[in-house]
């Protein structure tokens, strides 16, 4: 596993959490039933890459990312 640097100049404080700005998200069980994971082996470059256009794109992570382009590939290949 990598070893994950703290910043040693910041100390988590309490009294900095502003509750008003919270988000509630309430699970959709149902989602699970329609879902399924899988799993492919990417080399590292790719991967790299990937991060590296969705940060460029928003605060999204590149699993995301890999997720909306392989939705809109397969809406461009079903209409053909």
């Amino acid at each position: 596993m990598k070893n994950r640097k703290k910043n040693p100049g910041y100390n988590y404080d309490p009294s900095e959490w502003d509750e008003s700005k919270g988000v509630h998200i309430k699970a959709d069980r149902k989602k699970s039933v329609n879902e399924l994971s899988t799993s492919i082996r990417l080399p590292v470059s790719m991967v790299n890459k990937l991060r590296k256009v969705a940060s460029r794109k928003g605060e999204i992570g590149y699993q995301t990312l890999i997720k909306i382009w392989i939705a809109e590939r397969l809406e461009k290949e079903l209409a053909a």
